[in-house]
C-alpha cells in the first residue's frame, strides 16, 4: 500500500513519517506541504506536491494522512474520500460531533476507512497495564492529567478560527481514557472551565468528574496554562498503577511506573514502543480484512463526550 501526507508539521515529521516507514505494508510514502519545503530525502520516498488537490488527484495512494491544523481536517477528509482513498487523521478528526458525524457518514457511503490517530492507547504496555486489574482489581478509579505551559503565541492551537483551544486538541485524550476503561460514554459527567486568557479567543483547560456504566469514576485535568504535568493514575480493589509521560510517551522510552500490590510500594518500567507505528499497523489491518467502520464509533463516541465537556464548561462560564 502506498501513503500520502497532507500536512508536513512537527508531528508529522517526527511520529507519522517514520511510523508508516516502519510498516512492511506502506511500499512508498507521498507527501503534501503548501508551507514546508520538500524533504531532501524521506524513507520510503515518494513524490512531493506543493498543491494538496493536486496530490490528492495524482498521488496512487491508496491511504492518505491528514496533518493539518483542526479547521482544515474536513476539508481535506472530504476531498480525500472524494478521491477513493481511506483517511487517518490527526485528533481531533473533526472540531463538532455534527462534523463527526458527516464524515463517519461519508466513509461509510462510499465503503472507505476514516480513523482518528489518538494513539496513546495502542503503546504495547497500554493492555499490560489493564491486566494487572486481573489480579489486583476490578479498576474502581481513574484520574488524569495533561498539563502544559502556555504554547508560543503563533501556535495554531491558540486560535478558534484553526479549531484550537485546549478541549479540542486535548479532549481526545481525555474522552479515550473514560471510553476504553469505561467501556463507551459517561452515564454522569460535570465540569468545569479554566478561567479564561484575556490574550486568546480559546478556552485553555477543563476539568471533570465522570461515572461510567460499569462504575468506574474518572476524573480529569486538562490545560494549557501551568507546569508540564502528563500521568495516568489507575486504582483498584487491591492494587494501583501510576504512569508517567502516558499521553505521549516517545517511541525509544520506556514508561515509568509507580506500582501498589496490597499496600506495597515498587517502581517498574515497562519497555518502550511505537505507540503510532501500532496504531497505524491496526489501520492496516483493518483495510485488508474489511473492517472499514472499525473506527468510526471512536470517533464519534470521543466527539460525543467533547461536545458534552464544551456545553458544561460554556454553563460553568456563564455561573
Amino acid at each position: 500500500m502506498r501513503a500520502l501526507i497532507i500536512g508536513l508539521g512537527s508531528i508529522a515529521q517526527r511520529r507519522v513519517l517514520p511510523a508508516l516507514a516502519s510498516l512492511p505494508g506502506i511500499a512508498a510514502i507521498d507527501i503534501a506541504s503548501r508551507s514546508k519545503p520538500a524533504p531532501a530525502a524521506w524513507p520510503k520516498q515518494g513524490a512531493f506536491f506543493r498543491d494538496y488537490n493536486e496530490a490528492l488527484a495524482q498521488s496512487p495512494a491508496e491511504l492518505v494522512y491528514i496533518s493539518l491544523p483542526n479547521a482544515d481536517h474536513v476539508t481535506w477528509i472530504e476531498g480525500a474520500l472524494a478521491a477513493g482513498k481511506h483517511v487517518v487523521v490527526d485528533k481531533p478528526a473533526t472540531v463538532t460531533l455534527e462534523q463527526a458525524r458527516a464524515v463517519c457518514d461519508s466513509a461509510a457511503r462510499r465503503g472507505l476507512l476514516l480513523a482518528e490517530a489518538t494513539v496513546f492507547c495502542w503503546h504495547a504496555q497500554f493492555a499490560p497495564l489493564l491486566r494487572f486489574f486481573d489480579e489486583f482489581g476490578p479498576l474502581t478509579h481513574v484520574s488524569a492529567q495533561f498539563i502544559i505551559p502556555p504554547l508560543p503565541v503563533d501556535n495554531f492551537r491558540n486560535y478558534a478560527k484553526a479549531g484550537g483551544g485546549c478541549l479540542a486538541d486535548m479532549g481526545p485524550y481525555a474522552a479515550a481514557i473514560g471510553r476504553v476503561l469505561g467501556g463507551g460514554a459517561p452515564e454522569a459527567l460535570h465540569a468545569v472551565a479554566a478561567p479564561a486568557d484575556a490574550k486568546l479567543d480559546v478556552d485553555i483547560g477543563f476539568s471533570f468528574a465522570a461515572r461510567y456504566p460499569n462504575g468506574l469514576q474518572y476524573v480529569g485535568q486538562f490545560s494549557f496554562e501551568s507546569e508540564y504535568q502528563n500521568r495516568l493514575s489507575l486504582v483498584g480493589k487491591k492494587g494501583s498503577i501510576a504512569v508517567e509521560r502516558i499521553f505521549s510517551p516517545p517511541p525509544d522510552q520506556d514508561l515509568v511506573c509507580q506500582v501498589r500490590r496490597s499496600n506495597q510500594a515498587a517502581e517498574e518500567k515497562r519497555p518502550a514502543s511505537d505507540g503510532f507505528a501500532l496504531f497505524l499497523a491496526a489501520v492496516l489491518d483493518a483495510i485488508d480484512t474489511g473492517r472499514l467502520d472499525a473506527f468510526a464509533q471512536n470517533i464519534l463516541t470521543d466527539a460525543s463526550f467533547r461536545e458534552r465537556i464544551a456545553a458544561l464548561t460554556q454553563q460553568d462560564k456563564r455561573q
